[in-house]
């Protein structure tokens, strides 16, 4: 209910600009604006108190019930009440751009708007513009067509050109009343249009609407439906801001990927409703254990990733671990009053400036899979020096240059392995020892790989190690033999390391 509530105030900065525009125009045509004021009151009236805020329901209820002479009245009171609840939900004070040569036009924009509560910032030409969107973030763009270096036309070309402000909601101002140039400015991207002179409350009330569009739109492409986490793509973004800005400032940056231990378990033994249960429970927890500037974002499954800006590895490692004693102490109590005592496993990295996204995740994920290997509950940073098993994997595939590509990156992310050629050789090796994983290829001499998957499923050691058969053939039929004969996944040649280390990892989990 609490989610909905947030969701409710949030929607709110257009109904209170809509109720304003309204109240100030009652001198000048009462008739009208009172019947807009008592429309909107009668929604909030109605919608108040479901959302659980009585008192709105009640002063709308006032409003909408108010003699003629008592209207402004009973609608001040409303007003300053919802003013109040939305400025105590407004996370901050959204970032406006307004780009326009005229002074005047930029004075009056910058006094009415910050009277609103936004934060203003103001440039003469397009470059200047230019210059801010590149070193800041901006919630909004107020446009003029008519530039002193630029057609405004073609600035607004470049913005929709330019990744970082692709989505920014752009108002474009003119002083041409034309039809084809609306058109256009609609066309290249434009969210809306005003012509001079400015209507001031026309165009607060439209700024209110098309940020909280944005937001509503940022919301459903940005954040887990589930968690309310940022989700994956929220991730990117934000590591490539932060890794650009420690790679000029020279700041430390830590990365850490946390995974729920047995969720599998959890999903069995008490059903997939209590395990989305547990998914938002460790995800409150974790965000609200870790500080504001840390990241956190659900990145699949019951994954997490967190950015922690400006930390070194040592205290990211400890206000990680900080959030899991604390998950330690407090099991989760489900709706049905059932307790659950819930743990999770976190590698921590230290981000080196020459590295991607890729490569930082994959130094995280290892960390996380040794933190599995060590016992599950904890967390491992590159510093450790805990003393572990190393993960054994079988290997059977008779090409040099396949085989070679696969045992480099094997070997390089720590993994044991034993490498065989033939498939009746990788047997026996199965039949001695008990293997954490094994990759099979379809076509061996000695024995082919269908056998050899069916023969270690029946007499070996590994009958439950889990098994990825290799093929350059990905037949529908040979990968539905695969899978009937007990293989977990498919791997189709030619493929990427990145492919195979996460079908890897995924299977040793």
């Amino acid at each position: 209910m609490e989610e909905f509530q947030k969701v409710y105030i949030q929607k709110m900065g257009s109904r209170i600009e809509a109720l304003i525009s309204a109240q100030q125009r009652l001198s000048s045509n009462f008739e009208e604006s009172a019947i807009s004021i008592r429309r909107l009151a009668h929604t909030l009236r109605g919608s108040g108190a479901t959302y659980g805020f009585p008192e709105i329901s009640k002063l709308a209820a006032a409003t909408e019930d108010a003699l003629d002479e008592a209207l402004s009245q009973t609608l001040s009171h409303l007003i300053e009440h919802l003013q109040t609840l939305f400025e105590a939900q407004r996370p901050d004070r959204e970032r406006i751009l307004v780009v326009d040569d005229s002074e005047e036009i930029l004075l009056m924009l910058s006094v009415i708007l910050s009277k609103q509560g936004y934060s203003v910032s103001t440039a003469e030409t397009a470059q200047i513009g230019m210059d801010l969107l590149a070193s800041e973030e901006f919630d909004l763009m107020i446009l003029d067509l008519v530039l002193p270096d630029i057609d405004g036309r073609n600035f607004l070309i470049k913005l929709r050109e330019e990744h970082k402000t692709a989505s920014l909601p752009v108002m474009v101002l003119s002083a041409k009343n034309s039809p084809q140039i609306k058109a256009e400015c609609f066309a290249l991207g434009a969210d809306d249009y005003f012509e001079k002179p400015l209507d001031p409350i026309l165009l607060t009330t439209r700024v209110a609407v098309t940020l909280q569009r944005s937001r509503t739109l940022v919301k459903q492409t940005r954040f887990d439906n589930l968690t309310n986490l940022p989700n994956r793509a929220a991730f990117n973004e934000a590591f490539e801001a932060q890794s650009n800005l420690a790679r000029r400032k020279g700041f430390s940056l830590c990365l850490a990927m946390l995974d729920i231990d047995q969720f599998k378990k959890i999903n069995d033994d008490h059903g997939h409703l209590v395990g989305d249960e547990v998914l938002r429970y460790t995800a409150e927890l974790i965000r609200d254990q870790l500080r504001q500037s840390d990241f956190v974002a659900r990145w699949g499954g019951e994954e997490f990733t967190v950015l922690m800006p400006s930390t070194t590895l040592h205290d990211a490692k400890t206000a990680i671990l900080k959030a899991l004693e604390h998950l330690n102490q407090n099991p989760m109590l489900t709706s049905t009053g059932a307790s659950i005592s819930v743990t999770f496993s976190g590698g921590v990295h230290k981000f080196n400036p020459g590295e991607d996204l890729n490569q930082s995740l994959s130094h995280t994920d290892l960390l996380l899979y040794r933190a599995k290997s060590a016992g599950r509950n904890c967390i491992m940073t590159s510093d450790d020096e805990l003393e572990i098993r190393l993960q054994k994997i079988l290997i059977a595939e008779d090409d040099d240059l396949t085989a070679e590509f696969i045992l480099h990156r094997l070997r390089k992310d720590g993994f044991e392995l034993d490498h065989f050629t033939r498939g009746d050789v990788a047997l026996e090796a199965a039949r001695k020892q008990r293997y954490d994983l094994a990759i099979f290829d379809v076509k061996m001499p000695g024995m082919e790989g269908f056998e050899l998957l069916q023969r270690t499923r029946s007499d070996s050691l590994n009958k439950d190690t889990p098994i990825i058969m290799l093929t350059s053939m990905g037949s529908e039929q040979d990968i539905s033999k695969g899978l009937r004969l007990g293989a977990n996944d498919y791997v189709l040649k030619p493929f990427s390391p990145m492919e195979l280390m996460a079908r890897i990892r995924r299977l040793l989990k």
